[in-house]
């Protein structure tokens, strides 16, 4: 049985400073990507419109129909809290 005799690592070269000009410039690119995709993403209408997905995923099952026992989960605490809010205001 021969065992495999290591080669000796190449030696590390250091970075020039035009490599470390390039990936200064490559990282500022993607942190500018990034925080347009944040403001964009955090935008009053973005958010409106992924609260709603979100409301409304809570009422659909994964093939699009509504689920019954969540609405009437939900209409059940409305009327619950008109009916608590009548009770309490005549007194």
């Amino acid at each position: 049985m021969t065992e495999a005799v290591p080669t000796p690592a190449a030696p590390a070269t250091e970075p020039s400073v035009v490599d470390i000009q390039a990936e200064i410039a490559a990282a500022r690119e993607e942190l500018v990507a990034s925080l347009s995709d944040l403001r964009a993403a955090t935008t009053p209408a973005a958010l409106a419109q992924r609260g709603g997905r979100s409301v409304a995923g809570w009422f659909t099952d994964e093939y699009g129909g509504v689920r019954p026992e969540r609405v009437a989960i939900a209409v059940g605490v409305v009327v619950g809290l008109v009916v608590l809010r009548r009770l309490v205001r005549r007194r």
